[in-house]
């Protein structure tokens, strides 16, 4: 209880401190709900869209040539199945999914939610015949107007091993 106590003080004096310094980073919530800053949330959506059409794109140009719109140069794509770093690593592993999942299609199946520059939104990787394959959470960070980061958690995956 003394931990989460001293944690709790320490969180808000950062917190005051950010706001009395002016170095604390404007936010807005990106649910969906009309915000101060709609352009962002435009913005946001179009590059979180972009990110599915690349990770649905068959054509492997037209695959990197999404990805080098979507993801920042030094980036980092991870799940629990493992971890890429860089524009090639990421058209690899999409190209990989596509090989192991012939015709599946990837969605998002929530709002986008977030703040700053963190984000996260749901997706499912279905079957052509609309079956669930797989299904969790994205949670990513936006530089720049480009993915720097994105971890996905599962909320349901295939077991490696039987595939």
């Amino acid at each position: 209880m003394k931990r989460i106590l001293i944690a709790f003080c320490f969180t808000a004096i950062v917190a005051i401190a950010l706001s009395i310094t002016g170095n604390a980073q404007q936010t807005q919530v990106l649910n969906g709900k009309q915000s101060p800053n709609n352009n962002q949330m435009t913005n946001t959506e179009e590059l979180i869209d972009r990110y599915f059409d690349s990770l649905n794109e068959t054509d492997s140009k037209r695959l990197r040539d999404l990805t080098r719109q979507v993801w920042a140069e030094k980036s980092k794509f991870g799940t629990p199945f493992g971890e890429v770093e860089g524009h090639e690593a990421i058209v690899a592993l999409v190209e990989g999914v596509q090989k192991r999942f012939p015709g599946s299609k990837v969605r998002r199946t929530s709002k986008i939610d977030g703040f700053g520059n963190y984000l996260r939104f749901g997706f499912l990787l279905s079957q052509p015949d609309g079956k669930p394959i797989l299904g969790g959470v994205d949670f990513a960070i936006v530089v720049d107007g480009k993915l720097q980061l994105v971890m996905g958690f599962f909320d349901f995956a295939p077991n490696p091993a039987n595939q």
